[in-house]
């Protein structure tokens, strides 16, 4: 990025930051970035650490170690909005909570996302797969976000919330407007725009799951929505306003993230035909498979904040300052994973940090690894051949705390999905 594309969104530099750690990278839309975002931290690793003043300003992190440190480390890097304003205002129970009282909600909603759960929606997930499938495979072509990656986990949302399938186009839309539509206003319209839109599609959300709270205090049914309504912290129930962050933490969290992370998935197999005939011919090494991806796919930048003076790799952070932890720059760090560009379906890749790690590891990541794990199944056993059409590329898409496919086209011969 040139100094010329970054003035509209980077800020002044502390004084306590050398010179020489002063690299331009904007995490969103970057080059390094848009070449394949997993990946974008490999330009600067002959940095352990640099500062950014993109977005305000961030201490960046390139090493695995380094990274995981601090997402474990929640009294010196605690969560955004802790110590530096959180734009958004919002909670997001658990997420946006530090100890002790993340500890509290962090106990109420462990079960969540338990076999029982879990097991009850496998095969509404592959039916909804099925579906979609059945539209798509006679066609030849397809656009695999909007047709498929993101439906998935915007009807799997809608399960958790025990809303009628009359409801998932709608929320495939607000999961299009919330990712890729705000972001499409903030580039072409401005800062401001952009936050309008994201706030009323926020605000659209919000009053669908409201609703739904409303419902199920006068019936409960076998949903999230009922669980909350029913769940108890401390020997006192959750408030609608509780209930309300956590929902919409979920929604936010399980659509898109899941939507991107099958996505992403999908085009490194329709790039590598070998890797893809692997999982057909033997689809019981999809589950090893899908951590390997989900390993080289790590695609979220989280922010932290700073709580007190603390020096990384010698470098001096200071209370209020920010970092960026990236989960692809951690993954793709190869004194963490040898030839971490390589795909590997044989690798032992359990200890990526795609879904984070310390007390707020990604509480949904049972759910979205199952999601992802329907979806090679069932994708790969109907299309078999997916590739690319000629002269074509992803797009890829920034937006908060992620960048993630925006387009993803592919061609096939077309199939009988029965």
């Amino acid at each position: 990025m040139t100094t010329s594309q970054a003035t509209s969104e980077t800020t002044s530099i502390p004084s306590h930051v050398p010179p020489g750690l002063v690299v331009d990278y904007d995490p969103q839309n970057g080059p390094e970035v848009m070449a394949f975002p997993p990946a974008a931290l490999d330009a600067f690793r002959d940095k352990r650490v640099f500062y950014t003043p993109f977005g305000g300003g961030f201490w960046v992190f390139t090493r695995y170690a380094d990274i995981k440190q601090a997402m474990q480390d929640h009294e010196s890097f605690p969560q955004w909005g802790t110590i530096t304003p959180n734009w958004t205002g919002r909670t997001h129970i658990p997420l946006r909570l530090n100890p002790p009282e993340h500890h509290k909600y962090r106990k109420v909603l462990m079960t969540m996302f338990s076999p029982r759960r879990l097991k009850a929606l496998e095969p509404i997930i592959r039916e909804t797969a099925h579906e979609r499938l059945a539209e798509i495979s006679p066609r030849g072509e397809c656009e695999f976000m909007s047709d498929f990656a993101l439906p998935l986990p915007a009807a799997t949302y809608c399960l958790l919330l025990g809303l009628p399938k009359e409801n998932f186009p709608g929320f495939n839309q607000l999961s299009n407007d919330l990712v890729f539509g705000a972001e499409h206003i903030r580039r072409t319209q401005g800062r401001e725009a952009g936050l309008e839109f994201r706030r009323s599609v926020v605000e659209k959300i919000e009053s669908i799951i409201s609703e739904v709270i409303e419902q199920r205090r006068e019936r409960t049914g076998d949903d999230i929505i009922s669980f909350l309504v029913e769940a108890e912290m401390e020997g006192r129930p959750l408030i609608d306003d509780e209930i309300l962050s956590i929902a919409s933490l979920l929604f936010f969290a399980g659509t898109d993230s899941t939507g991107s992370m099958i996505a992403y998935s999908m085009a490194f197999l329709a790039k590598h035909p070998g890797h893809r005939q692997r999982l057909i011919d033997d689809p019981s090494s999809i589950p090893a498979a899908a951590e390997e991806l989900i390993r080289v796919h790590g695609f979220h930048h989280n922010v932290r904040d700073v709580a007190h003076d603390v020096e990384i790799a010698g470098v001096q952070l200071k209370t209020g300052d920010r970092i960026l932890v990236h989960t692809g720059g951690a993954n793709h760090d190869p004194e963490a994973f040898p030839d971490p560009g390589e795909v590997d379906f044989g690798r032992d890749a359990g200890s990526n940090l795609t879904f984070g790690t310390g007390i707020h590891r990604c509480l949904g990541a049972p759910l979205a690894r199952l999601q992802l794990k329907v979806a090679l199944e069932e994708f790969n056993a109907t299309i078999p051949d997916y590739r690319l059409p000629e002269g074509q590329d992803i797009e890829y898409v920034g937006g908060q705390s992620k960048v993630q496919p925006r387009v993803l086209p592919l061609v096939f011969t077309p199939q009988s999905a029965s």
